[in-house]
Parts: structure tokens; sequence; C-alpha cells
């Protein structure tokens, strides 16, 4: 697998197909870009802190009841991929901030109550996405050079920051985390491949499904339709295998190249996530008791 062949295909793909509806989004978007600013102002919310990176990936479900307990923990920072925010309000979790990249409507915020909740914006998103959401805003533009990305950011304004992107919003999400002075990082719902299906449940791709059931097709039939039309790679973790697409595939590889250096404490309780050549893999539930036991002694110390 060349690595840098699929992530080149990636970047040149994304431009050839959505270079008009970033020139277009942008160009809606920068009375709010006036209004809200960049990344500067936030930065200092993440130095030191536990960031949790929540993806929207089926392992999620088993995550709820442990994120909603911890949510409130001050040395404890969520952020959660646009995709996640549903779920997690759903079953009572409301993550500080949600990181979207998103270029196509997407009802990701509708109905949701976001007035409390900070958005980390890609400044090419969705107007349509970033006119639904009623918290704060911080706007960034993608770390990739080039004629037509330059040109972007120049009117969008190249002081609001940069972020590497790894294709996927949950990468952004980690480029970010990393970048902030974080005292460690934990990966949850990052799964990068699945089995039977894509997301988690009550995500808008799921709920989306729901409304098309009809006496000839099931959920399931929906489900499983679209994990065929995903099967472009195999992952084996023992003796369970599960499958991938290239965006996924790259998204991996990314965050593993970024990992493998050792300069950044990360865990990893996604399925399957991260290779554990790179990462810690580690139950939520055990993460969350071992920084409980850490804060103890540091109090105890003091």
């Amino acid at each position: 697998m060349d690595k840098q062949q699929l992530y080149s295909n990636l970047n040149e793909g994304i431009l050839a197909e959505r270079l008009a509806a970033f020139e277009r989004n942008l160009r809606k978007n920068l009375s709010f870009i006036k209004q809200y600013g960049g990344l500067k102002r936030i930065l200092p919310d993440f130095e030191g802190k536990t960031a949790v990176v929540i993806g929207a990936g089926p392992s999620l479900e088993t995550q709820f009841d442990v994120l909603r307990k911890y949510q409130h923990r001050r040395e404890v920072v969520y952020i959660a991929a646009d995709m996640a925010l549903r779920p997690l309000v759903k079953f009572g979790i409301r993550p500080r901030y949600v990181f979207s990249c998103e270029t196509i409507p997407v009802d990701f915020f509708g109905s949701i109550d976001t007035e409390r909740m900070h958005l980390i914006a890609f400044t090419c998103m969705s107007n349509i996405n970033l006119r639904r959401w009623r918290g704060d805003v911080s706007f960034y533009n993608w770390m990739i050079q080039g004629i037509h990305y330059d040109r972007l950011w120049q009117k969008a304004g190249i002081d609001l920051g940069f972020v590497a992107t790894g294709n996927l919003v949950s990468t952004q999400a980690v480029a970010f985390a990393l970048g902030c002075g974080i005292n460690e990082l934990i990966l949850v719902g990052n799964d990068l491949g699945y089995s039977d299906r894509y997301y988690v449940r009550e995500s808008v791709i799921y709920c989306n499904n729901c409304a098309r059931i009809n006496r000839y097709a099931s959920l399931d039939t929906f489900e499983m339709n679209s994990s065929r039309r995903g099967m472009e790679y195999r992952l084996n973790r023992g003796i369970k295998s599960f499958y991938t697409t290239s965006q996924f595939l790259a998204g991996k590889f990314w965050l593993e190249d970024l990992f493998k250096s050792g300069k950044f404490k990360v865990y990893d309780a996604s399925n399957p996530g991260c290779s554990e050549k790179y990462v810690a893999k580690i139950e939520l539930k055990d993460f969350f008791y071992s920084l409980e036991k850490r804060r103890k002694r540091k109090r105890r110390r003091a």
C-alpha cells in the first residue's frame, strides 16, 4: 500500500469535487468568520487537559454511560465530530467542543440546543449547517497549500489558524488537540473500520436509513448495503476482520504516522481504531479510573 499515493488521490479528488462548493460556502460564511474569528482565543482552554476526541463509529454505543459520568470534570475536555453530536446529546452527553468540516448540507445540528457548546468550524463548511448552529464558533483553515487553496485561505484570513486534515473530521480534531498543549489524548468511537455498519445508532445516517424503512426493506438491509459498497480494504485484528474505505484507511495511516514518534500520550478506546503499535489500547472506563487515581494522588501530595 502506497500511503503517499493514497493521500494524494484523496486530496486531488476532494479539490476536483468540492472546489466550487468551497468557494461558494466561504463567500456565504465570511460574515460569520468576521463576527467570530479564529482559534487563538480558545487555545488556553486545552492546555494541560485530557482531550477526549469522540468519533461516530459504532463502538461509541458502548461508551455513553462512561462519557456521561465524566463529562463535567474540569481536567477533561470533550471534542466531538459533528456526526457524533446527535447520538451524544440523545444520551445526555454535551461535548464542550464540536468539530465540523462538512461542505454539503447535513442536518447535524437541527433541533439540538447548541447554545452552550463551541463549534470549531472549517472556513468552507456548509453555510446551511453553520446557520443551524446556535453557540459560539471559531474558524480554521486546512493546512494544505496550492494555488487554489492559498486563494481560499487568503480570502478567509490566514490569521484564523491552520489545522492539518488527515481527510476526516476526527483527524482534524486530533491534530488540533495535539497542537494545544494538552496533557494526553484518548480516542473514542474513532473506529476507522466496520463490520456491518459505518456509524453509531442515532447518527444522521442512521436516522436517514430509519426513515427509508418499508415493507420490502428493513433497517438492516439499508445498513448492510451501505457497508458492502464501502468494502474497499480489509483490516485484521487477531481472529476478527473489519472492512474500511480508502478515506478511513488514509485517516488511520495518517494518525499512526502522527503518533509513531511517541511525542504524545495517546490512548485508544475505539474498535478497531489505530494499531496498538502506535497507541495504548484501553477500555474507556479503565482510562477514567486511572485518571481518577492520578488525581487523588495529586491531592494527597498537595
